[in-house]
């Protein structure tokens, strides 16, 4: 191994050190949340109740009637006359705030532009995961049958290249106006 990091150049030596520095703050981030954060906070609750609200405000301005509360499941919602949807813990964006993060805080730059890229990543992220409960609520009243497919593949795939290209945003500022 020793052999191998002599042989490579700075460039891929900073690569190489900038990936695990990311692997390692997202772990350690990622820890924390799942043995202190989640366990011992209402942090996902206050997440997912934003979330709700968010969405109903949402739901009722394009005009649908909104399920009456639901006293079996907690965090339950969606338009009247369907299923509706419960958004549980993985799915309140704190994980995707993490990688975001993790990414941001490891590259290049500034700390007050850092921590105003990732205050304002973070709030676009969250955005999108509204946008992303009202898009399921309105799928499983139109498409209930596609619900498992858009949540699985569509929603995941679509938040991922949005938090790619937030970063890419990041980087390319950061490489015309080094901040």
């Amino acid at each position: 191994m020793r052999k191998f990091l002599n042989q490579l150049d700075s460039k891929n030596k900073n690569a190489i050190s900038f990936v695990l520095k990311l692997i390692g703050l997202y772990l350690l981030f990622q820890g924390l949340y799942d043995y202190v954060i989640s366990p011992y906070t209402g942090l996902d609750s206050i997440l997912i109740n934003s979330i709700i609200s968010a969405a109903e405000f949402g739901l009722e301005t394009l005009g649908f009637n909104l399920l009456p509360k639901n006293s079996f499941y907690e965090y339950h919602m969606g338009i009247e006359g369907t299923s509706g949807v419960v958004i549980g813990n993985p799915c309140d964006g704190l994980s995707l705030f993490i990688l975001y993060a993790s990414f941001l805080i490891v590259f290049n730059g500034k700390l007050a532009y850092k921590m105003v890229f990732i205050l304002l990543g973070i709030i676009l992220i969250h955005l999108l995961n509204v946008i992303r409960v009202i898009s399921l609520a309105m799928i499983v009243k139109y498409y209930p049958s596609s619900l498992d497919f858009h949540h699985s593949y569509t929603f995941t795939l679509f938040v991922y290249f949005f938090i790619f290209l937030l970063w890419m945003f990041r980087i390319k500022l950061y490489q015309k106006h080094k901040i």
